[in-house]
């Protein structure tokens, strides 16, 4: 049932870092068992509040929270304290798979009837909804925890500057790198201050080793690794007026055609994502590096490289010529109060329990793995604990740091979706050598302004 599952990834263009998660727990090695046997979050300095304590016990209401099943377990790991702060609110989740919670979402809005109370929604589909007008305005409630959550989180979660979710978790990205494929080719990781840098050790490892610097399939690209460096350079598909930059823009050009250099060098490995082939090739270590989100740590430990224990390690994203910025965004998420709901004082009292506590925050990280948005978690001492996994290195901290850097970006707009549809094969026709990076990024930005 796992393989079936996972290799019905191979038909989505963009997939949702949540779907993945879902599928990673398929077969009794959850995410969330492995996170849950570190035990519960220990007190520190981001422990301000004590999780139980009552905060409105009158309040009184039955919530219904519509998620998806892999990121239930996060907010089921904290309901024992709400319930206990919140004695008569009672909690029904409605679990289904990220899309056909959207397809729900758009059906209830369409209808003006039948939403939930609550719903969880990723930063990639949640500026569609709040420009819908079906989300509840949250300007006021949310105010208090402006200043403490990643900025680069509200863009997403904000219409005409009224805010419509409360953001959750991030996807701050550094380079995950093979230890010892690194060490065969030697070459110290901590030396790659640029992509430069990056592209020139990836010919060294593949002159040592003769092992590709990073998979990026060609026909099958989702685009994804080439919108995580636009995101770095605080770039999209739209400059903050809402105009498309992809081909006027140098610097999408630019990026473009740097990553074609590991197409075109051979430098990458053809090999299509979220299939055996891809998995294989990280947990045995014939790949050098991955330039990634913070969830994929969780996919190595849990279901793409078990095996790999002790061989990965975390550094931070090389930096653009010129540019500081060394860390970018892949995923994410927010919780948010349906517009319709008739509970909603219980609705944020839930929302600003889970996601507004730094005890509650840790505790979901710890269990979870859901990077908090919450940046005053960051003192907490889970940052400083020594993985295992990455051999006792406390990558948390890298993570940690990398999020303070990520810049606003056009990727995650209200026509995500449609964007990276009309992207994805332009990306793929330049990959396969049918046409060079400005004929792609030009068809891209004329069908965009076309159709969007």
């Amino acid at each position: 049932m796992a393989t079936s599952r996972r290799h019905a990834a191979v038909s989505q263009p963009n997939l949702s870092r949540r779907t993945l998660l879902q599928w990673g727990a398929v077969g009794g090695a959850a995410a969330v068992g492995v996170m849950a046997s570190r035990g519960t979050a220990a007190a520190g300095p981001g422990a301000h509040r004590p999780l139980g304590a009552v905060q409105n016990a009158d309040l009184s209401a039955e919530l219904e929270i519509w998620v998806w099943e892999g990121a239930i377990q996060g907010l089921q790991a904290v309901d024992p304290a709400f319930q206990a702060a919140y004695p008569n609110i009672k909690l029904k989740y409605v679990t289904r798979g990220t899309e056909d919670v959207y397809q729900q979402l758009q059906l209830s809005a369409s209808a003006g009837s039948g939403g939930p109370d609550v719903a969880a929604i990723e930063d990639s589909h949640l500026a569609q909804f709040a420009s819908l007008g079906v989300l509840a305005d949250l300007t006021d409630r949310v105010e208090p925890y402006v200043e403490k959550i990643n900025d680069f989180k509200w863009l997403q979660a904000r219409v005409d500057d009224r805010a419509y979710a409360m953001p959750w978790d991030s996807g701050p990205c550094a380079t995950f790198y093979r230890r010892d494929v690194f060490e065969k080719a030697g070459v110290d990781p901590n030396s790659i201050a640029t992509w430069e840098d990056f592209y020139q050790v990836a010919k060294t490892v593949k002159e040592k080793t003769g092992l590709p610097m990073i998979q990026e399939a060609k026909a099958r690209s989702s685009a994804r690794t080439f919108e995580m460096m636009l995101w770095q350079r605080g770039l999209g598909y739209v400059d903050a007026e809402g105009n498309v930059i992809l081909d006027t823009e140098p610097r999408v050009q630019e990026t473009l055609e740097y990553l074609g250099r590991f197409w075109q060098e051979d430098l990458a490995a053809d090999t299509e994502p979220w299939t055996d082939a891809w998995y294989k090739a990280y947990d045995q270590g014939t790949v050098a590096t991955v330039p990634g989100a913070v969830w994929m740590g969780t996919f190595f430990k849990t279901w793409v490289a078990p095996n790999a224990s002790g061989k990965w390690g975390v550094v931070p994203l090389p930096a653009w010529g010129g540019e500081e910025t060394r860390s970018a965004n892949d995923g994410g998420s927010a919780l948010a109060i349906w517009g319709a709901s008739e509970q909603q004082d219980a609705a944020w009292a839930y929302i600003e329990f889970h996601l507004g506590r730094e005890d509650s925050q840790v505790t979901m990280y710890r269990e979870q793995d859901l990077f908090p948005s919450l940046e005053t978690t960051y003192t907490d001492p889970i940052f400083e604990e020594p993985d295992p996994y990455f051999g006792d290195q406390a990558t948390r901290k890298v993570f940690a740091e990398a999020v303070t850097q990520i810049p606003a970006a056009g990727i995650y707009t209200a026509n995500y979706q449609e964007m990276n549809a009309l992207l994805v094969p332009e990306v793929q026709r330049y990959a396969l050598g049918e046409q060079d990076a400005a004929q792609a990024l030009k068809n891209a930005a004329d069908a965009i302004r076309e159709r969007v």
